[in-house]
Order: C-alpha cells, then sequence, then structure tokens
C-alpha cells in the first residue's frame, strides 16, 4: 500500500466514523438562495464585517491580495492561515466535516477533491448563475463543472534550459525533442509527472504514457521539485528540464535576471491544469463576504497583484495575465473537467507503471 492510498482509506474510515458521531445532523444541501443584486451582496457583506481565509496561492501573494481586498471594502476585517502539505489538508478536511473550524472561505486540495462534495462542506451557491445574473463578475471558465468552486489560477508547462551549455538553436522546442539522444543522461525530469497529465486531453492517455516511456530510456536525472530542480540546472547538474513550471521559472528570473536559464514554451503543444481552487466553506458564517473575495481575486486588479508576486500563476482567463499571453496563438491541451478528477490516477500511472518508480513525487537518493 502506497502513502497516498494509505490516506485515502484513512479518510473513508475517518469519515465513516464522523458520520455515526454527528448522525442526522449532517444532512445534504440543497442550492442556496442566492442574493437579488450586487448591491445586495455588498450590504450583506458590511454586516457580516469578518472574513476568515484559508485561501490558495503562497504565503508572498496572500498578503498583498488581501491588503488590497481590505483596501476595496474596508468595512470587512480578514484574517487568514495557510494550509500545506498532504497532512495538514487531510486534517483541515476532518475539521471542515465535523464543523471544527470557523473558516469562510478555503482552498480544497486536489489530491482529496471529491470528498469536499461528499461530505456536502462546500456551499452550494449558483456562482454561474450569479454571474450570468450580473451579481458577480467572475469569468465563467474559471467556475468548475459543479458550479461552486473557482479556480482562480493556472499551471502551464514549460522547457527550461541552462543557456551557458545549451546553445539556443540546439535547445528543445517540441516534445519530441526531449528524447533526443544529445541529452541521453543530462536531462531532468520531475518524479511528480503533473505536466505530463496536462497533455491528456489532447493526446490522450496512451500516447502520454508511450512518451514518458522513452522518456525513461533517454536515461533522465530523476528530481523533485521545481525550484530546487532550478537551482541545480543553473549549476549545470543538467542542463535541459521538460517538466518545469511557467510560474517558477517566471519567477526565478523576477529575483535574479543573470541565472543562467531560458523558458521555452513548446511550439507542438503547451499543457496547461486549473489551479488555486477556492470555495465557500458550507458552514461560513460570512458568506457574503467571501463571495466579495473570490470575485476580487478574479478580478483584473486580483489577478494583476497574482502575476505581480508569482509571474505565470494567475489564471490564463484573467485578463492580461502572463498564462493568458504566452497561450495566444498556441495550440493548447487544457486539463480541467474530467482531466482535473483524473490528474493523480494518471500520473500514478506515469510514475509507477511507465517509469517504474515506487510512488508518484519518489525523492530520488
Amino acid at each position: 500500500m502506497n502513502r497516498q492510498t494509505g490516506v485515502f482509506l484513512s479518510l473513508s474510515l475517518a469519515f465513516s466514523l464522523l458520520g455515526i458521531f454527528l448522525g442526522s445532523s449532517t444532512v445534504a444541501q440543497t442550492r442556496e438562495a442566492t442574493p437579488v443584486t450586487k448591491e445586495e451582496i455588498v450590504a450583506r457583506a458590511k454586516q457580516e464585517g469578518k472574513l476568515s481565509l484559508v485561501p490558495g496561492y503562497d504565503k508572498s501573494t496572500i498578503a498583498p491580495l488581501v491588503s488590497a481586498f481590505k483596501r476595496r471594502y474596508p468595512f470587512i476585517e480578514v484574517s487568514w492561515q495557510m494550509v500545506t502539505g498532504i497532512t495538514a489538508a487531510q486534517r483541515q478536511l476532518f475539521d471542515l466535516a465535523a464543523g471544527k473550524t470557523s473558516v469562510d472561505v478555503f482552498s480544497p486540495s486536489t489530491a482529496f477533491l471529491s470528498e469536499y462534495f461528499k461530505q456536502d462542506l462546500i456551499k452550494k451557491y449558483d456562482l454561474r448563475g450569479m454571474v450570468q445574473r450580473g451579481q458577480l463578475k467572475i469569468p465563467t471558465g474559471m467556475i468548475d463543472e459543479s458550479g461552486t468552486v473557482v479556480w482562480l489560477g493556472s499551471n502551464v508547462g514549460v522547457f527550461v534550459y541552462n543557456t551557458k551549455l545549451v546553445p539556443p538553436d540546439r535547445a528543445p522546442n517540441r516534445w519530441e525533442h526531449c528524447l533526443d539522444p544529445q541529452w541521453k543522461g543530462k536531462i531532468a525530469v520531475d518524479t511528480k509527472p503533473n505536466t505530463l497529465s496536462w497533455l491528456v486531453p489532447a493526446w490522450g492517455e496512451e500516447k502520454v504514457l508511450g512518451f514518458a516511456r522513452s522518456l525513461k530510456a533517454n536515461d533522465p536525472i530523476w528530481v523533485r521539485g521545481q525550484t530546487g530542480s532550478l537551482a541545480r540546472m543553473a549549476a549545470g547538474e543538467f542542463v535541459v528540464d521538460c517538466s518545469m513550471y511557467l510560474h517558477t521559472s517566471s519567477r526565478n528570473l523576477k529575483k535574479d535576471p543573470t541565472v543562467p536559464i531560458k523558458i521555452v514554451l513548446p511550439e507542438d503543444i503547451v499543457g496547461v491544469s486549473f489551479h488555486e481552487p477556492e470555495a465557500i466553506y458550507a458552514r461560513a458564517q460570512h458568506p457574503h463576504a467571501g463571495l466579495l473575495w473570490m470575485e476580487f481575486v478574479a478580478s483584473k486588479e486580483g489577478q494583476a497583484l497574482v502575476d505581480t508576486q508569482d509571474p505565470g500563476k494567475a489564471s490564463f482567463l484573467g485578463e492580461d495575465t502572463l498564462a493568458g499571453t504566452v497561450m495566444k496563438g498556441r495550440k493548447v491541451s487544457i486539463c480541467g473537467g474530467d482531466c482535473r478528477n483524473q490528474e493523480e490516477p494518471m500520473m500514478g500511472r506515469i510514475a509507477v507503471e511507465a517509469w517504474g518508480l515506487p510512488k508518484v513525487g519518489q525523492s530520488p537518493k
């Protein structure tokens, strides 16, 4: 039994016991009645006067977002905290189900996404309907198929190479180039293969698995973690990485433009996924303030702040975001809906079935 399977079994047992203790007090939600106008949402948020967040994004991004939100809505007192890592997300999930938290808006962990719906932990606002009626301004593409979760960021897969060791005319710019024998033993591949899983909508599972097998045959250097991989590349430990994130590499170059790395967008197809999901807790005490928060982060101002702090992390659906800009005119494979729900199992197939690793995200020795 691997660690991920153990986590899911533990959750299932925990929720079964929780249901016994809560008994009939846990009931399925019906669709929430929504306020008639934007003005009414603001008025109710003013009455609530507070907002408790456990949002997505990194800590360095949240602080300026909260500050800007408070400038727009000075009558809302905002408190926030971070939840990072599988263990912390599992603990938060159980606390949400048990009603042992006062959070209003939270970021569901993608590792346990279905559990939030099974346990009725997300307030069932019809966010798409609210946008259509002019009650909120959120790009409808950010709202998932449930109509209750807003995906406020994105991840874009790119190639990165060491500019001191690789001439520009030899740098890979198509996925097939990552299989070139010239990179044998010199190319880095992350053991958490989400950038490959994002290609499934365009390529299909079997083509992705076949590519993964060919990639392994090129004797890659297994790595885990994007920031550390960039540092090792800059130091010359390897010369090419075909499994990098746009925002990680862009942020690295922003901090130090002299780092000898260059970002390349694949010319054949760019894999992208929805990221940074946020939703309103079913038992939220300040849900209208929560609606205003998600609307603000999805706005042009909010998305610009995200890109300022973490270039490329804002949603590709946001106005003038880096992710949206680099994707213009390119063929893209967008991992949403079914692909998003199957991302974890697909990564498992790539890492274990195609690469022969013990598990996804195996830290190299």
